[in-house]
């Protein structure tokens, strides 16, 4: 039975009564055949209803808000369309801004997938051995984006394998126009280093990122595109002929103001947005001042507040500073002093989520509260301001501990996760056990007071996940360890008292970045070779002689800076072999060092491996 939109499509127009016989068996509609095709094909935006009868609409006609879209991708056998074929596909149908229906297929591409492709993908031929090869699978897909805007980053190669496989079919390229978002983006957003969807997707904080499968990444291109629909209203772009030819027309967003980003350095720093009365109005950090800086002016952003920003943006000046951290801890301390109206964002926002565990239970378990009780029998870890950071981290505990999981019911059967040795009771630990052994290291873990090899399991897990090439357990795997990982940082870094030495191995090989921190604020900051004794033991001395000189200053900068640093290291994805000390002689930095630079080549390799999932 064909869809509406193909019956229609064959010959339209067409009247109700057509309809209503051929396509529902209504032969004899009474009258009501014009009201059966209404409730068909209610407010769906590829049909019009007339006089004349019911006939599709142009999608480049719709605008911008109402077209539907079909947002794909596909993952392939590697090389070119005219040498390869499809392996998956995954596409997501968006109207209105939502997603309204997802389709994904693995395909059997009847021939060898390269092997460099199968490590990316984790898509092997035993997986698409049994699948339905392109035949099957690109009609369904046909169906799926009738009518609609098929929409993909670098579209023109996925519609490449896509027009290859329906040729060798017979039949000829899909009719369906298309938007490009690498096109649109660089059009939108100029000045960006790279226009990657994995780029895209964090520049605008999409939820969703790629992961080299058909059905994650067309999430995260849809994630991308919402975006991009909004800043093309900024634009004045109403429809999506337009869009369409937005490029062709040169018709890139009106600039707005760029005088004002010249004669800005690209070197790390901050910049301050004033208005015409000499008021700061924003004040920002980047790595690299003209870039970020230009984004406000070239009409690439179309959120509201910016608009009203950019607006009363009379001047612009700016303070370079000796790295982006220095930027970031720059940043923290203008807008904590000037108290800029367009910086809500950084202004004393509290951290308000807590662990608990309730020690009257006679299992305790971790659970995320909002405001600590006063129980004696109970223990906070906190605050932290993120609630997802601390569920996260309670999902990575359960792997790491056998917490109880069930009622523990000594006549019950064993539950599910006690047949995985992961449920206490089950296991028959008792509750003495239980609140030494669990409870007690668990508790240790998070507040980074020991529990390193409960961490280098886990880490050993994803590695071994990614070797046999589980990309999505092991990236699962990794965001659970990062979830405990920054729970120990953040109070590490944020709760510790008198002076610290935080020491984290940086992205350049055989260095490491050591910070010295005393009641939340940042007394110094440099990076090492890990063999530097000498270099180490200098910038201790002289770390422990300004803490002693200069103690109530820095306490009343609080812990805003502290913050900074643990979402930095987080960032650089340094957290995994943070080390914090008390530095109270130069020689436990030395040793605090040599036992990072141990650890080093491990957290290494496990990068390298995680970086392919």
């Amino acid at each position: 039975m064909p869809s509406l939109y193909g019956f229609v499509k064959s010959r339209e127009p067409v009247s109700p009564e057509e309809v209503a016989a051929e396509l529902l068996a209504l032969p004899n509609a009474n009258g009501d055949a014009r009201r059966h095709v209404e409730r068909l094909v209610g407010d769906d935006p590829r049909f019009l209803l007339d006089a004349a009868g019911l006939r599709t609409v142009d999608p480049l006609s719709l605008e911008l808000d109402e077209a539907p879209y079909v947002v794909y991708d596909l993952e392939t056998t590697g090389s070119s369309a005219a040498k390869g074929a499809i392996t998956e596909v995954g596409a997501i149908k968006v109207r209105r801004g939502e997603v309204v229906d997802e389709f994904s297929a693995l395909v059997n591409p009847e021939r060898p997938i390269d092997p460099f492709v199968v490590r990316l993908t984790g898509i092997t031929e035993g997986m698409v051995e049994d699948a339905p090869t392109a035949s099957e699978v690109m009609p369904r897909l046909e169906e799926f984006a009738e009518g609609s805007v098929l929409v993909g980053h670098s579209v023109s190669y996925d519609a490449s394998f896509v027009t290859a496989a329906r040729e060798s079919l017979g039949i000829g390229p899909l009719p369906n126009p298309s938007l490009d978002t690498l096109k649109l983006s660089r059009t939108l957003v100029p000045g960006l280093k790279r226009y990657r969807l994995s780029s895209l997707a964090a520049h605008f904080g999409v939820g969703a990122m790629p992961n080299h499968r058909a059905l994650s990444d067309a999430a995260a291109t849809a994630g991308v595109f919402v975006k991009l629909l909004g800043l093309l209203r900024s634009a004045g772009v109403s429809t999506v002929g337009e869009a369409a030819a937005l490029k062709r027309r040169g018709g890139r967003p009106k600039p707005q103001k760029q005088h004002l980003a010249e004669g800005i350095p690209t070197t790390p720093g901050v910049y301050y947005f004033l208005d015409k009365g000499g008021n700061t109005l924003y004040v920002g950090k980047a790595k690299d001042l003209r870039a970020r800086v230009r984004t406000y002016f070239n009409g690439g952003d179309g959120r509201r507040k910016v608009r009203r920003l950019v607006e009363e943006v009379a001047e612009v000046r700016f303070e370079e500073t000796r790295s982006e951290l220095y930027a970031l801890i720059h940043e923290a301390r203008e807008i904590r002093r000037l108290l800029p109206r367009y910086n809500a964002v950084g202004r004393g926002e509290e951290a308000s989520w807590f662990v608990k565990l309730d020690l009257s239970a006679p299992y305790p378990v971790p659970e995320r509260v909002s405001v600590p009780g006063d129980e004696d029998n109970a223990t906070y870890l906190g605050p932290y301001r993120s609630a997802g950071m601390i569920d996260t981290c309670i999902e990575a505990l359960g792997r790491v501990f056998p917490l109880r999981r069930c009622a523990g019911d000594p006549e019950a059967k064993t539950c599910f996760y006690g047949q995985m040795g992961r449920c206490a009771p089950c296991l028959g630990m008792g509750e003495e056990e239980y609140r030494r052994t669990v409870v007690g290291e668990m508790v240790g873990l998070l507040r980074g007071e020991g529990g390193e090899e409960h961490l280098a399991a886990l880490v050993r897990e994803r590695g071994r996940l990614a070797g046999e090439l589980e990309f999505e357990a092991a990236a699962r795997l990794r965001d659970l360890i990062l979830g405990i990982e920054r729970i120990r940082l953040t109070r590490a870094v944020v709760t510790a008292e008198g002076l610290q030495a935080v020491v984290a191995p940086s992205t350049e090989p055989g260095v490491v970045e050591v910070f010295a921190l005393s009641g939340g604020h940042l007394v110094a900051h440099r990076g090492f070779e890990t063999g530097d004794g000498e270099g180490l033991a200098r910038f201790a001395e002289d770390a422990i002689r300004e803490f002693r000189e200069d103690v109530p200053a820095r306490r009343a900068e609080g812990a805003d800076e502290a913050r900074v640093v643990a979402a930095y290291l987080r960032r650089s994805r340094s957290a995994t072999f943070v080390e914090a000390v008390a530095l109270e002689r130069a020689e436990d930095l030395v040793e605090a060092v040599g036992r990072i630079a141990e650890s080093v080549p491990e957290a290494d390799a496990d990068a390298n491996v995680a970086s392919l999932a």
